[in-house]
Protein backbone atom coordinates (compact mmCIF):
# COMPACT_ATOMS: atom_id res chain seq x y z
CA UNK A 1 0.00 0.00 0.00
CA UNK A 2 1.35 3.72 -1.12
CA UNK A 3 1.64 5.98 1.70
CA UNK A 4 2.52 9.75 1.40
CA UNK A 5 4.69 10.96 4.61
CA UNK A 6 5.69 14.66 5.01
CA UNK A 7 8.55 15.90 6.69
CA UNK A 8 9.61 19.30 7.89
CA UNK A 9 13.81 19.37 8.50
CA UNK A 10 16.57 21.75 8.77
CA UNK A 11 18.55 22.41 5.60
CA UNK A 12 22.04 20.56 6.28
CA UNK A 13 23.95 18.15 4.16
CA UNK A 14 23.36 15.04 4.96
CA UNK A 15 19.58 15.14 6.00
CA UNK A 16 17.88 13.75 2.75
CA UNK A 17 20.42 10.75 3.15
CA UNK A 18 20.19 9.95 6.32
CA UNK A 19 16.29 9.94 5.65
CA UNK A 20 16.18 7.39 2.79
CA UNK A 21 18.70 5.35 4.37
CA UNK A 22 15.60 4.68 6.60
CA UNK A 23 13.33 3.51 4.01
CA UNK A 24 16.32 1.20 2.41
CA UNK A 25 17.22 -0.17 5.69
CA UNK A 26 13.51 -1.67 6.17
CA UNK A 27 13.68 -2.32 2.44
CA UNK A 28 10.55 -0.22 1.47
CA UNK A 29 10.33 1.39 -1.60
CA UNK A 30 10.45 5.05 -1.87
CA UNK A 31 8.08 5.88 -4.97
CA UNK A 32 8.34 9.65 -5.16
CA UNK A 33 10.23 12.01 -3.40
CA UNK A 34 9.82 15.98 -3.68
CA UNK A 35 11.95 18.27 -1.59
CA UNK A 36 11.19 22.09 -1.54
CA UNK A 37 12.36 25.02 0.66
CA UNK A 38 9.39 26.66 2.82
CA UNK A 39 9.06 30.07 3.50
CA UNK A 40 11.12 29.95 6.26
CA UNK A 41 14.76 29.88 5.49
CA UNK A 42 16.81 26.88 6.28
CA UNK A 43 13.37 24.72 6.35
CA UNK A 44 12.62 22.33 4.15
CA UNK A 45 9.78 20.11 3.20
CA UNK A 46 10.18 16.49 2.51
CA UNK A 47 7.46 14.71 0.80
CA UNK A 48 8.08 10.82 0.40
CA UNK A 49 5.42 8.38 -1.31
CA UNK A 50 6.21 5.39 0.03
CA UNK A 51 5.19 1.40 -0.57
CA UNK A 52 4.64 -0.14 3.03
CA UNK A 53 3.01 -3.54 3.78
CA UNK A 54 0.58 -2.41 6.36
CA UNK A 55 -0.28 0.93 8.48
CA UNK A 56 2.19 -0.73 11.69
CA UNK A 57 5.23 -0.23 9.20
CA UNK A 58 4.27 3.69 8.51
CA UNK A 59 3.72 4.03 11.93
CA UNK A 60 7.46 2.65 12.91
CA UNK A 61 9.22 4.74 9.76
CA UNK A 62 7.78 7.90 11.08
CA UNK A 63 8.67 7.03 14.71
CA UNK A 64 12.37 6.46 12.96
CA UNK A 65 12.12 9.74 11.32
CA UNK A 66 10.87 11.81 14.27
CA UNK A 67 14.17 10.42 16.07
CA UNK A 68 16.37 11.99 13.37
CA UNK A 69 18.65 15.07 14.53
CA UNK A 70 17.68 17.49 11.49
CA UNK A 71 13.71 16.28 11.80
CA UNK A 72 11.34 19.06 12.77
CA UNK A 73 8.33 16.78 11.96
CA UNK A 74 7.10 13.59 10.22
CA UNK A 75 3.30 12.97 9.04
CA UNK A 76 1.78 10.28 7.56
CA UNK A 77 -1.00 13.15 5.01
CA UNK A 78 -2.33 9.76 3.43
CA UNK A 79 -5.72 10.22 4.27
CA UNK A 80 -5.31 14.11 5.29
CA UNK A 81 -3.68 14.79 2.12
CA UNK A 82 -5.98 17.57 0.36
CA UNK A 83 -3.95 18.31 -2.72
CA UNK A 84 -1.22 16.02 -4.31
CA UNK A 85 -0.23 16.87 -7.39
CA UNK A 86 2.45 16.03 -10.26
CA UNK A 87 4.48 17.89 -13.55
CA UNK A 88 5.89 16.21 -15.93
CA UNK A 89 7.11 17.04 -19.03
CA UNK A 90 6.75 15.60 -22.34
CA UNK A 91 8.55 15.33 -26.16
CA UNK A 92 6.40 13.34 -28.31
CA UNK A 93 7.12 12.90 -32.63
CA UNK A 94 4.97 15.37 -34.36
CA UNK A 95 1.63 13.56 -35.15
CA UNK A 96 0.23 12.99 -38.56
CA UNK A 97 -3.25 13.72 -37.94
CA UNK A 98 -3.18 16.71 -35.70
CA UNK A 99 -6.78 16.95 -35.23
CA UNK A 100 -6.90 13.04 -33.74
CA UNK A 101 -4.05 14.76 -31.00
CA UNK A 102 -6.34 17.62 -30.25
CA UNK A 103 -9.04 14.98 -29.60
CA UNK A 104 -6.84 12.84 -27.67
CA UNK A 105 -5.74 15.57 -25.24
CA UNK A 106 -9.01 17.67 -25.16
CA UNK A 107 -9.95 16.09 -21.60
CA UNK A 108 -6.54 17.10 -20.21
CA UNK A 109 -6.84 20.95 -21.50
CA UNK A 110 -7.27 22.34 -18.31
CA UNK A 111 -3.81 20.61 -17.00
CA UNK A 112 -2.09 20.40 -20.26
CA UNK A 113 0.10 22.98 -21.97
CA UNK A 114 1.41 22.98 -25.09
CA UNK A 115 4.70 24.68 -24.32
CA UNK A 116 6.15 24.38 -27.89
CA UNK A 117 5.18 23.11 -31.33
CA UNK A 118 8.01 22.24 -33.81
CA UNK A 119 8.22 20.79 -36.93
CA UNK A 120 9.22 16.83 -35.96
CA UNK A 121 7.92 17.06 -32.26
CA UNK A 122 5.85 18.89 -29.68
CA UNK A 123 6.41 19.32 -26.00
CA UNK A 124 3.88 19.18 -23.28
CA UNK A 125 3.70 19.86 -20.05
CA UNK A 126 0.90 18.86 -17.49
CA UNK A 127 0.08 18.12 -13.86
CA UNK A 128 -2.61 16.49 -12.03
CA UNK A 129 -2.76 13.47 -9.67
CA UNK A 130 -0.76 10.52 -10.28
CA UNK A 131 -3.70 8.74 -11.87
CA UNK A 132 -4.23 11.64 -14.09
CA UNK A 133 -0.77 11.73 -15.19
CA UNK A 134 -0.53 7.51 -16.05
CA UNK A 135 -4.05 8.01 -17.94
CA UNK A 136 -2.45 10.95 -20.31
CA UNK A 137 0.88 8.78 -20.91
CA UNK A 138 -1.56 5.52 -21.78
CA UNK A 139 -3.18 8.03 -24.38
CA UNK A 140 0.31 9.24 -25.21
CA UNK A 141 1.00 5.49 -26.24
CA UNK A 142 -0.30 5.77 -29.47
CA UNK A 143 2.38 8.28 -30.57
CA UNK A 144 5.95 8.19 -30.50
CA UNK A 145 6.88 9.40 -26.68
CA UNK A 146 10.67 10.26 -27.13
CA UNK A 147 11.20 11.87 -24.11
CA UNK A 148 9.19 11.99 -20.29
CA UNK A 149 10.65 14.01 -17.12
CA UNK A 150 8.27 14.05 -14.16
CA UNK A 151 8.64 15.14 -10.67
CA UNK A 152 8.01 14.07 -7.80
CA UNK A 153 4.39 14.08 -6.12
CA UNK A 154 3.66 17.48 -3.92
CA UNK A 155 1.05 17.36 -1.46
CA UNK A 156 -0.57 20.24 0.89
CA UNK A 157 -2.97 19.53 3.84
Amino acid sequence: MKRTIKTQVLDRAGTLNRLTSIFVRRQYNIVSLSATPTETEGITNITFIVDVSDESSTETIIKQLEKQVNVISALDITETNLFNRELILIKLGHPTDYKSFEKLIQPYEDQLTILKDVEDHIYLQAFGTHQTIENLLDDLKIYPVTQVSRTGSAGLL
